[in-house]
């Protein structure tokens, strides 16, 4: 983990570019290609879930080395530029979960299990797990009403696909569209408390 203050914007070369691109410790990336430098305005996809919220993903950019264009997360940026690595870990951290904060002192290296574990996320694995789900099949029928993903599970279904649907990233699984219940309509649709 970063253990600094950032008390000044410092840049340094992006590996592969430079000369071209220069990133900074507060996750500023700036092109130093033409006659004046300029700062770049990086992207962030928003993902729509299927309750209608939207969750934004991680800060990029695309950089262009001759010609080849190459998208590249701004956190790995900040951290290949500014943290060493010598454990050799293969992904960076947020710290404070907050996928746009890019700061050094917000960054770390990780292993893929110290990121799954990280903060927040077990609490809210384990919840979204123990929420109510119902399914509904190609005429708009309920199929089954379930207490969590858990129990979906023992029917045969996939926990990380239903999980998929439930966030939108998949449509169907096995041909059942999924949606989550609040905990007391479960308990009035099935008569258990």
């Amino acid at each position: 983990m970063a253990n600094t203050t950032i008390t000044e914007i410092e840049y340094r070369p992006i590996k592969g570019f430079e000369g071209q691109y220069e990133v900074s410790n507060t996750g500023l990336v700036k092109s130093l290609k033409g006659k004046n430098e300029r700062i770049l305005k990086p992207r962030r996809k928003k993902i729509i879930k299927k309750d209608g919220s939207v969750e934004l993903g991680y800060e990029e950019l695309v950089l262009s080395n001759k010609g080849v264009r190459t998208s590249k997360l701004i956190h790995r940026l900040v951290a290949e530029a500014f943290i060493d690595n010598p454990e050799n870990k293969p992904e960076v951290n947020h710290i404070d979960e907050d996928k746009g904060n890019n700061n050094l002192d917000n960054l770390e290296w990780c292993t893929r299990k110290e990121n799954l574990e990280w903060g927040t996320r077990v609490e809210r694995s384990t919840k979204a797990q123990s929420q109510a789900i119902l399914s509904i099949d190609e005429f708009g029928t309920v199929e089954k009403i379930y207490p969590s993903m858990n129990e979906a599970g023992r029917d045969g279904y996939t926990r990380s696909s239903i999980s998929y649907v439930l966030s939108g990233k998949r449509k169907k699984h096995q041909s059942l569209e999924w949606y989550k219940i609040n905990n007391n309509v479960y308990s009035l649709l099935t008569g258990k408390y």
